[in-house]
């Protein structure tokens, strides 16, 4: 958890820290909202339900920062998310967004360089900076093409390490999500569960006999 905050502070995104709650139809959005992660006695109707995912809360932090004027945002959180009721069912995402101009070598226009919008690829290179801080395999790591239906189809990937252990997903938002939460584009994302990062394989090592030397003391008689 530290190493993910650490390079993504160092890569320009600034932390966010955010509610853990959401309401029901953000929960759906992002593949949460079910009956059993729904809350009790919700301190507000629109965080009504458990988060699936840090995402919403980023978008809309991006947002109510673009409406003041500071469209540029980058953000990230480190925190958890919730997959159901039971203490298996709870993650821990690392999860950043980039918005209009923030890219990774600077936000904003410059005068010395060419201006374009964030990319797919800059939220790929934030995942792959925090799995490599993390002590992920990253040359173990494949990309499968398209990721869940909250990222642009043609725009995102998935990252797994074979077919049954997703790590995360990255890429652009879907013009329909960005329309859902109000919120205007364009954005990119990424989000990875630290716990389905593999535990490094210990590495052999040959014990080297240690060979101790004994001196004999000297007795000086006057």
């Amino acid at each position: 958890t530290r190493r993910a905050k650490r390079t993504l502070a160092a890569r320009g995104l600034v932390e966010a820290v955010t509610w853990s709650f959401v309401s029901k139809r953000e929960a759906e959005l992002f593949g949460g909202g079910q009956s059993e992660l729904a809350l009790a006695n919700p301190i507000a109707a629109e965080l009504s339900d458990m988060r699936p995912s840090l995402m919403p809360g980023l978008i809309m932090a991006a947002q109510r920062n673009a409406d003041r004027g500071l469209g540029d945002a980058a953000l990230f959180e480190v925190g958890q998310v919730f997959k159901g009721d039971k203490p298996e069912d709870q993650f821990t995402a690392a999860t950043g967004i980039r918005r209009a101009l923030a890219k990774p070598d600077g936000a904003g226009r410059h005068w010395s360089r060419a201006v374009a919008p964030v990319d797919a690829f800059d939220a790929k290179a934030d995942a792959y900076a925090v799995l490599a801080a993390a002590g992920a395999p990253v040359q173990a790591l494949q990309i499968v093409p398209c990721g869940p239906s909250w990222l642009h189809p043609g725009r995102s990937g998935t990252i797994q390490m074979g077919p049954k252990n997703i790590i995360g997903h990255f890429g652009e938002l879907h013009p329909s999500a960005l329309e859902a939460l109000q919120a205007d584009g364009p954005i990119v994302a990424f989000e990875v569960i630290l716990e389905r990062i593999p535990e490094p394989k210990a590495k052999a090592t040959r014990a080297k006999a240690a060979v101790l030397s004994f001196y004999g003391e000297t007795e000086a008689r006057v």
